[in-house]
């Protein structure tokens, strides 16, 4: 038989004769056309979630250590972390022996069979507090003072708490100054609050920075919630 003409049915019937050539060319195209079973079930790497175990801390302290975990979907063919090779099956990573006393930014990048990447970020944040507190008017407002308030790390002054002012205690609100001048609303009704001071506050991490210190127009208000804006 030639070759070079294959005779896959019988020449005297109906069906038509396919050549070698036509039989190549056909099975180039469904290789074209067609995926294989792998190529089907293929899904792109995709790092799902990044996280750090310090997130937010107080401005004026030093991070010493850090614990770095990630979920990725599959075991990537690379991964590094700002751009240092990390072994493909670790799930987390710890660094010590740091010094961060400023916002920091951690970069992982996994990469699969395929080349396709996958990238998440995850930082450190250093973040100043807002005070308040139900107190008696004390004899000075100063740092001691505002660190008798309870604390909340953030970047801005909009804050609603409840306290509850006894007899002759004022509700007070300091914030850093650079948030800027903040508004207030008790029960539906605006106002109600005066600055009373401005001053160096020195945190608890010894970071020293400008607060405006805000005190109730009246005292003994009881159960109170407070918006701040």
């Amino acid at each position: 038989m030639d070759e070079q003409n294959v005779q896959l049915f019988s020449a005297s019937s109906e069906n038509p004769v396919v050549t070698k050539e036509v039989l190549n060319s056909l099975i180039q195209k469904m290789k074209e056309e067609f995926v294989t079973q792998d190529e089907f079930n293929y899904e792109p790497i995709t790092i799902n979630t990044f996280s750090n175990n310090r997130g937010t801390v107080e401005m004026g302290s030093t991070v010493t250590d850090v614990t770095l975990t990630w979920d990725i979907n599959k075991t990537p063919t690379e991964l590094t972390l700002d751009g240092e090779p990390v072994t493909v099956t670790d799930e987390s990573k710890q660094l010590t022996g740091q010094t961060i006393t400023q916002n920091k930014t951690y970069t992982l990048i996994a990469k699969d069979e395929k080349d396709a990447t996958s990238q998440k970020t995850t930082s450190i944040t250093f973040l100043n507090g807002v005070y308040w507190g139900a107190k008696e008017a004390p004899s000075a407002i100063d740092s001691v003072f505002i660190l008798t308030l309870t604390k909340g790390l953030q970047g801005n002054k909009s804050k609603t708490f409840t306290v509850n002012a006894a007899a002759n205690q004022y509700i007070y609100y300091a914030v850093p100054s650079r948030y800027g001048e903040v508004s207030f609303n008790v029960g539906g009704f605006d106002g109600g609050f005066t600055k009373v001071q401005t001053l160096d506050f020195e945190n608890a991490s010894g970071y020293t920075e400008s607060y405006d210190v805000y005190r109730s127009d009246n005292a003994s208000l009881g159960n109170t919630t407070v918006k701040c804006s």
